[in-house]
């Protein structure tokens, strides 16, 4: 009989630990308040209903990741949903977050969270297409780890903060879809790394593109299209540039495009429609790999050359300029 009262006492023991392991929160305490406090300044929203007090944050939350060692919080992603307010200075308190991102929030609004420069080991920032406002903050060039920055459809105002030069690591700019003013930085023609992907679309620049951008061979992409950039455009081109893709239709660019005398090898798309480039169609570009390309509304003269991809393209990425004639267009007489 004793032996079966000890039996049952260990069974009963060993069910109590068993438990309690179960229960062991592998949450950081300090990151769970943090993100209870974001929940709280946006109101409890339904989008963050996993947010349990009772469950683990590492193991049973939406939203959020965590590092497998440490069980620091390093990504928090919300988007896509119901969520009202400005972003909370509490998301300054995830001193681990590597990965940041709030998109698709159009009633998040107010101007981006100062707090996030505490964030040292963030590498890759997202807030597009919510409905922030104020400039893009200077400060930003304090995130030395940033990769990734991506301020895109928003309604942010103001000139773009030379700073953001000063990033060593980036490998991609959005700032497109806003109504940002100004000049395109000159301090962007000497990025401490190399030269990022740029996108500058749909904003209200003025100005030029800074000279010393011809200094860059990296591979990189530049969209400046529909802004109010004037000037020399062909800094851009040129046989030692990498330069993917090139979009700067919708502005007021005026040089000669006949004096460029090669693209760039491993350009896929140039759009230089609606601007006031003349001259002619350079023979080089026979020699490119095209697969898109539009220069249509400008003041280009001559015959289209022959060969390569430039037959491939339709009548309208050449058409309404002064005098462009030959195949796709119509003979030259």
């Amino acid at each position: 009989m004793r032996g079966e009262v000890l039996l049952l006492r260990t069974l009963l023991l060993c069910l109590f630990l068993s438990a309690a392991v179960g229960k062991t929160e592998r949450c950081n305490p300090r990151d769970k308040a943090a993100l209870f406090k974001i929940k709280e300044s946006f109101g409890n929203p339904y989008l963050l209903a996993s947010w349990h007090p009772d469950a683990d944050c590492c193991t049973s939350w939406y939203q959020v990741e965590c590092d497998p060692t440490t069980n620091r919080i390093t990504a928090l992603t919300v988007f896509a949903g119901e969520l009202s307010g400005q972003l909370p200075s509490a998301i300054g308190d995830l001193p681990f977050l590597q990965k940041l991102i709030f998109r698709k929030l159009t009633n998040v609004t107010g101007p981006v969270q100062p707090a996030i420069a505490n964030l040292k080991y963030l590498n890759f920032l997202r807030l597009d297409r919510l409905n922030l406002t104020g400039p893009v903050p200077g400060w930003l060039s304090r995130l030395k780890n940033l990769t990734f920055l991506d301020l895109s459809f928003n309604s942010l105002t103001g000139s773009i903060p030379s700073e953001l030069a000063e990033l060593p690591n980036l490998d991609a700019l959005h700032l497109d879809r806003n109504n940002l003013t100004g000049p395109i930085p000159a301090s962007f023609g000497s990025f401490k790394g190399k030269f990022p992907s740029l996108y500058l679309s749909h904003n209200r620049l003025s100005g030029g593109i800074p000279p010393s951008l011809a200094n860059y061979n990296n591979d990189f992409a530049i969209d400046l299209s529909r802004n109010q950039l004037q000037g020399d455009a062909s800094v851009l081109f040129g046989a030692e540039k990498s330069v993917q893709s090139v979009d700067i239709s919708r502005n007021l660019f005026e040089f000669d495009f006949s004096k460029v005398a090669v693209l760039p090898p491993n350009m896929t798309s140039l759009d230089m429609n609606h601007n006031k480039i003349y001259g002619s169609i350079p023979a080089a570009a026979v020699d490119s790999d095209l697969q898109f390309l539009n220069v249509s509304y400008n003041r280009l003269c001559g015959k289209i050359p022959t060969g390569g991809q430039l037959q491939s393209f339709d009548s309208s990425a050449y058409f309404h300029n002064r005098c462009l004639c030959g195949a796709p267009l119509e003979s030259c007489k």
